[in-house]
């Protein structure tokens, strides 16, 4: 038991809110999964050697973020900052930008460093992880309700497979306009009590 609060305060010293602004989700994901986290680390450490896999890896790594975003968080969090709907989904899509990118950004640099001739896969994978992103911060949204999980429907799993799976992209990317939406519509009832 000892050893158990002893991890909850060590990983809770290395991952703060603040280190990565101040996102409920990518905190508790970290913290949760130390083990996870390290193992992660070390396959992308050993992908980023091989010459074409460094930044497939480095977009699969963006998918598996999208775990994160399962879990709701207390209304009272997200009613804290005192934004609008479409504020905070913004907010929301930047911080999930911004984490994932700085803790990818060291693997990314040795991959260009160690195979220069692969950099145009940059090109296809930052757009993609960040699409990766805002999909997975929509999704959560949609079908925020507080102090519940988050059960998505059938062609929201489709949709996920959509950035691993190329035939069911489309799909992805309809779903992912009608997520926005839905998503702003959704937090305005919840933010501003509206019916």
């Amino acid at each position: 038991m000892a050893s158990a609060s002893g991890k909850r305060i060590y990983a809770g010293r290395l991952i703060r809110p603040e280190r990565l602004g101040g996102s409920p989700e990518w905190t508790a994901g970290l913290r949760r999964r130390p083990t996870a986290v390290w193992i992660t680390a070390a396959v992308l450490a050993l992908c980023i050697l091989l010459p074409v896999v460094g930044f497939p890896a480095l977009y699969v790594a963006a998918v598996a973020c999208g775990v994160f975003y399962l879990d709701n968080e207390p209304l009272e969090l997200l009613r804290l900052p005192e934004l609008g709907a479409g504020r905070l989904l913004v907010r929301k899509v930047l911080t999930a930008w911004r984490n994932y990118f700085l803790l990818t950004a060291p693997f990314a640099l040795l991959a260009v460093v160690a195979h220069p001739r692969t950099v145009w896969m940059a090109a296809a994978w930052i757009p993609m992880a960040a699409l990766a992103l805002f999909h997975a911060v929509v999704s959560k949204y949609a079908h925020y309700t507080p102090d519940t999980p988050t059960r998505r429907p059938v062609a929201a799993r489709f949709a996920n497979a959509g950035f691993i799976l190329p035939v069911l992209l489309p799909l992805t990317l309809c779903l992912t306009v009608s997520y926005t939406l839905r998503a702003e519509r959704n937090l305005n009832r919840y933010l501003h009590d509206y019916d």
